[in-house]
């Protein structure tokens, strides 16, 4: 069975950090978010990866070519004008070739369920579409699916208002499709989850929602990325073996990538250090971002900042909790009060 990964998109929710990479190569527990979705893929018994490409992703081509990955077989599909998800994927399927019913993935999730049993469902169920849920605390940043008694979908809302969702299902971003409604795409970019998703409802076709429990994550924010690490380290530490720890820094819950370099006293929890970050002596980061290359002053205090691609944050500094730092730029004003 094939698959088709979107992976086209620019990644600007997650800015600064895609600033200088594609949002697929931002690393989830020091690995690359992709390898978790190759992963899965083939956990759940995939052949085929089809990466539809943007125009802007030679980072990501270059880095998954043409060829076998493991018992994955890949193949870039690179779109020369933008597309939409609609556009990528009645695109990856020409050019593929694929004839018969296929797996879409969104590529800004980190998901993990039984593929096998959406499958049966989706067959027995004799489905046209079948999109995978997933019950959230708020569903006002997703869309939104509305169910009947069956387990089918009856209508979709597009990021609903807070409180005026009619439940707290949403679209997880992966989708069994039967080849013959790539067909009933609109033509030109345009995205499925609003278009052919509600049109097919509206007309009746069979459109499952196939509710999971297992563990899943829109990575499509700063705060969404830095939330999945909590859920998935929660108070261990993933520190590559290439990082430097020097004696008497204290580390809990946190991603420390190769490189690092973490002087004494310093204080580190419920964040995220990317490649060649350098914490200065006494800095304290608490439930924040650090992009690589950036550094963070002697005595610094980091609460829930962002710090892009080689950014710095000035010894002694105090940013604002929720102080963003874009890439290669500088924080040196020290919090008032």
């Amino acid at each position: 069975m094939d698959a088709i990964l979107l992976v086209g998109g620019q990644g600007t929710r997650l800015r600064p950090l895609t600033a200088r990479r594609h949002k697929s190569l931002v690393p989830v527990c020091n690995r690359p978010a992709i390898e978790y979705l190759f992963d899965w893929l083939t956990r759940s018994g995939i052949q085929r990866v089809v990466l539809a490409l943007g125009l802007a992703n030679e980072d990501l081509a270059r880095c998954y070519p043409a060829g076998p990955r493991g018992p994955l077989e890949l193949l870039p599909v690179i779109e020369t004008t933008r597309l939409e998800s609609g556009g990528a994927i009645r695109n990856a399927v020409q050019v593929a070739g694929i004839n018969d019913r296929f797996l879409v993935l969104n590529g800004d999730v980190y998901l993990d369920f039984d593929f096998s049993a959406a499958l049966a469902a989706h067959l027995a169920r004799r489905a046209d579409l079948t999109v995978a849920l997933h019950e959230v605390d708020d569903p006002s940043q997703f869309g939104v699916a509305v169910c009947d008694a069956d387990g089918f979908i009856t209508g979709f809302v597009e990021k609903p208002p807070p409180g005026e969702a009619p439940g707290r299902l949403v679209n997880a971003g992966a989708w069994i499709f039967e080849r013959r409604i790539v067909d009933e795409i609109p033509p030109g970019a345009v995205r499925v989850e609003e278009t052919l998703f509600p049109s097919l409802v509206a007309r009746r076709r069979p459109v499952l929602g196939y509710r999971f429990e297992g563990h899943w994550a829109d990575l499509g924010t700063p705060a969404r990325y830095l939330a999945l690490h909590r859920a998935l380290l929660g108070a261990a530490n993933a520190i590559d073996p290439a990082a430097r720890i020097a004696p008497g820094a204290r580390i809990t819950g946190t991603a420390v990538g190769p490189g690092c370099d973490i002087a004494p006293g310093a204080e580190l929890s419920a964040s995220v250090l990317w490649e060649n970050v350098r914490i200065g002596p006494g800095a304290v980061v608490r439930d924040s971002v650090i992009a690589d290359g950036a550094t963070v002053g002697e005595g610094a205090i980091l609460d829930r900042c962002v710090l892009g691609p080689g950014g710095a944050i000035a010894p002694g500094s105090r940013p604002p909790a929720g102080t963003i730092v874009d890439a290669g730029a500088s924080y040196h004003e020290p919090h008032a009060g």
